[in-house]
């Protein structure tokens, strides 16, 4: 008789449903995200599954605003909580859109009142997910970094049509942001 039994390590582990076709960053790197979390068990979870189940991502994960403003210049994202000890991921946002990072910001937060949730895009966020216990919401996190950091990179023939091409804006005319409660 044969053991059908998974091992613990093959059942935490899932297949990557992101293939190089998939991936609009393939080719340019991995992508640098940085995870301001002051949670040091929720920032280890994420940065896991970010770095172990999906390809292309490179995690930096600090615990506050003035961390995070000091790392801002070298990463691709961000992915911020609402409450840090420091001030307020509204606050992180609205200091470095001041600051000339225009890099895409997502909020993956335990605050779920719809006013912060406004209070941030409006700041400049790009995406605002309420942290809940349900399967697939770092999946939907890491797409719409995934999707944002490819608006934001030039793409092959933008780095060889010469000067003054540049990556298209974000903005309003890239599309709404992505928010879920």
């Amino acid at each position: 008789m044969t053991n059908s039994t998974p091992s613990p390590t093959a059942a935490a582990a899932r297949p990557d449903t992101h293939t190089a076709a998939d991936d609009p960053t393939e080719g340019t790197g991995p992508v640098v995200l940085l995870h301001v979390e002051p949670d040091a068990r929720s920032a280890e979870l994420f940065e896991t599954f970010a770095e172990r189940f999906t390809e292309g991502f490179t995690v930096r994960s600090v615990d506050g605003m003035r961390p995070a403003l000091d790392a801002a210049d070298d990463v691709d994202c961000v992915v911020t909580e609402q409450r840090l000890p420091d001030a307020s991921g509204v606050d992180l946002v609205e200091r470095l859109r001041d600051r000339g990072v225009d890099a895409p910001v997502v909020f993956h937060t335990t605050c779920r009142e719809v006013e912060t949730g406004a209070r941030a895009l409006a700041a400049g966020a790009d995406g605002y997910f309420s942290k809940r216990p349900e399967r697939g919401q770092y999946d939907r996190i890491l797409d719409r970094l995934r999707e944002l950091v490819a608006e934001a990179r030039p793409s092959d023939t933008e780095t060889t049509a010469g000067p003054g091409s540049s990556a298209p804006p974000r903005g309003p005319s890239a599309g709404p942001p992505s928010s879920e409660e």
